[in-house]
């Protein structure tokens, strides 16, 4: 299906993962809104999107508040006038310091459960999981009056497994892919489509995941129509192994 002059809206979509989806969705003629808390960042990405012809908005705001989804997802359809895609990928991780500091709004250290501060434990699954469930909850019945839709939520290989000081992080994750798997049932019968994605990381260099693997997995389920692929966990290292020999760099439109 050609996904030109649909709208999508990319949460996170300032850096890593969240900026190659937006531009590799740009590329393709989507419109993109991108929901970000750092707003440098994110205006930097609409303007390479511009830059290369395509039309992209910013919103700036934290993804856990509920009153900044809903102002969110309105500014989206007041622009655009609809939702056909929606990637949620904003999220906070729990890592070990390799590099002598954290990046304080994103990641905090690994820690075991028993010695958590219960604020940082709040504040990931806020973020990960709150946000999700908050900009689903509020782009659906757009999405249902329209009877169509492409919902996809960044998981991780810890949203299938334990991993040891990670339990925030892993919990949020486990989560996101059963609250995709149980959208997915619900909304089935309106063509609307909800999975999720680990991204292919775990490489030192790119802790976030390797774009070359997400951006042409997020394209394929974006093209997809009346929710042929829904209910699935998919590895995006997988998929590409079997859809794609050489994966193409997907950094820019």
């Amino acid at each position: 299906m050609n996904i030109a002059n649909q709208v999508a809206i990319v949460t996170g979509g300032g850096s890593g993962l969240g900026r190659s989806m937006a531009l590799g969705l740009a590329r393709e003629g989507v419109k993109i809104l991108i929901g970000e808390v750092r707003r440098p960042e994110g205006e930097r990405v609409v303007e390479e999107i511009f830059a290369h012809g395509g039309k992209a908005e910013l919103y700036v705001g934290h993804i856990s508040q509920e009153n900044v989804v809903q102002q969110t997802i309105n500014f989206c359809i007041e622009r655009f006038k609809k939702i056909d895609i929606l990637i949620n990928n904003a999220g906070l991780r729990m890592e070990n310091d390799v590099d002598g500091g954290y990046e304080t709004w994103r990641r905090f250290q690994k820690r075991l459960t028993h010695e958590l501060p219960v604020e940082e434990w709040d504040l990931v699954v806020n973020v990960n999981l709150r946000g999700t469930f908050l900009c689903t909850h509020y782009a659906l019945p757009f999405m249902i009056r329209q009877r169509k839709g492409i919902i996809i939520s960044i998981s991780s290989t810890a949203g299938s497994r334990g991993v040891p000081g990670k339990s925030a992080y892993c919990a949020s994750k486990h989560a996101i892919e059963g609250l995709m798997k149980t959208v997915a049932e619900e909304v089935r019968e309106y063509g609307i489509s909800a999975n999720s994605i680990h991204p292919g990381g775990g490489l030192s260099s790119m802790p976030d995941g390797n774009p070359d693997m997400i951006v042409p997995l997020v394209i394929f389920l974006a093209r997809q129509d009346q929710a042929a692929i829904t209910g699935q966990t998919i590895s995006a290292l997988e998929w590409n192994k079997e859809n794609l020999a050489a994966p193409s760099r997907t950094g820019t439109p």
